[in-house]
């Protein structure tokens, strides 16, 4: 049997945080990315808004903008939230990518990379003083497996969680503007948005979200509430099927693993740029190992947490449908949390400790 081979830092996972680790990390250590399966280059489209800052960390990879979907910047959007009548808002500068573009592009750019081994191992790894999986062995391992959290502790997530489903068509196929578009509904919310070559309606929520074939989902966007988000835009059963996920907050405890991304926190949409963060964990985890500082990342994921919760609860406060019961739910389950962790889950992280409150 021949021995692992060795490495500094192994990166476990291939979505878009594990390759911006990788990529940084392989700067300066000898890296190795470990996937459990193949990246797929036909994956269900998704698209997302990040801060137009972050395509400039994307360009230090050699990703252009417009590969990834991103032909311009929006800094206005569309809110029917707190109230009956749509609100148009100013912000900051984001832009609108394809998911599954990025994710190729980075794959390509670690495969350019001679510097990067790239293996597929489905074993969970083992930690015995360093890391081992099927063929490799490192000191350090970045666990950025996503919501499974492979080396994580424990997860603590709202139950049942919050689904989304989304649905989309090319932009020729509409006249309606790609700025981003959200509604809140008695059961979840839905939002538009679009890249430079599509554009989509996505709903989330529970309940009829996710049990409802395309003419219950029809019904429920043309009721009072999110009806202008569909306008120009072509019926549900007309459109293609994209990406399927949860949405709903989930955060774990680290074990000897560094988590990050959606291994560690994987933000409610509500309230977070989930994919810039990612991207901005990938480069801070590689910055503590190589300087050895784990006690400050660990801090800084903490007030992370912390923040999240806040934010993510007063979105939730000024929903309109707050007092709907479905709402009431989620919105307890954050208060309690936020109430319990925004001292405890810092000193807690620190420590290398966290316990479950229950959202019930």
């Amino acid at each position: 049997m021949s021995r692992p081979t060795p490495y500094d830092i192994a990166v476990l996972g291939g979505g878009a945080a594990g390759m911006a680790a990788a990529l940084t990390a392989a700067k300066s250590a000898r890296t190795v990315l470990v996937i459990n399966r193949p990246i797929n280059p036909r994956a269900p489209l998704r698209i997302d808004a990040i801060p137009a800052r972050t395509l400039a960390l994307l360009v230090e990879f050699g990703i252009t903008p417009r590969a990834i979907g991103a032909a311009s910047l929006h800094d206005h959007q569309a809110a029917c939230w707190a109230s009956a009548a749509p609100q148009r808002v100013h912000g900051a500068k984001t832009a609108h990518i394809e998911r599954p573009k990025l994710e190729l592009a980075l794959f390509d750019a670690v495969r350019a990379d001679g510097r990067i081994a790239i293996v597929v191992d489905g074993a969970r790894p083992k930690f015995n003083g360093d890391f081992r999986g099927s063929s490799w062995r490192a000191k350090h391992l970045i666990d950025a497996t996503g919501r499974a959290a492979v080396t994580a502790q424990s997860r603590i997530r709202w139950r049942p969680a919050w689904a989304s489903r989304f649905f989309w068509t090319r932009r020729a196929a509409t006249r309606t503007t790609s700025e981003f578009c959200i509604a809140a509904l008695p059961c979840g919310y839905a939002y538009r948005l679009g890249s430079a070559d599509h554009i989509g309606i996505g709903i989330v929520g529970r309940g009829a979200v996710l049990k409802s074939g395309t003419a219950g989902l029809t019904e429920l966007l043309h009721g009072e509430a999110a009806r202008w988000l569909c306008a120009d835009m072509p019926p549900l059963h007309a459109m293609s099927r994209g990406a399927a996920g949860v949405t709903s907050v989930q955060w774990a405890l680290p074990g000897h693993a560094l988590l990050i991304g959606d291994a560690l926190i994987a933000r409610d949409p509500l309230s977070s740029q989930g994919l810039a963060a990612s991207l901005s964990d990938a480069l801070y985890a590689v910055a503590a190992i190589l300087s050895d500082d784990a006690d400050s990342l660990r801090r800084r994921q903490a007030e992370n947490l912390a923040a999240h919760l806040t934010y993510l609860r007063a979105a939730l406060a000024q929903c309109r449908y707050r007092d709907n019961s479905l709402w009431t739910a989620y919105e307890r389950f954050v208060e309690t949390n936020v109430a319990n962790r925004i001292e405890r889950p810092i000193s807690a992280l620190r420590q290398g400790r966290l316990e479950m409150v229950p959202g019930y």
